[in-house]
């Protein structure tokens, strides 16, 4: 689950993708996802 937010960071990191707002509210949500699955199981 967390490999979407490692490959964007080795993204803009290595090869110097744009990390812009969108991503890092996309990331945001996926951790905000993953937080409230583990809140809840």
């Amino acid at each position: 689950m967390t490999s979407i937010i490692v490959g964007a960071a080795i993204g803009a990191i290595f090869f110097k993708e744009r990390f812009g707002i969108p991503r890092i509210a996309a990331a945001g949500l996926l951790v905000l996802g993953i937080g409230l699955m583990l809140h809840a199981g």
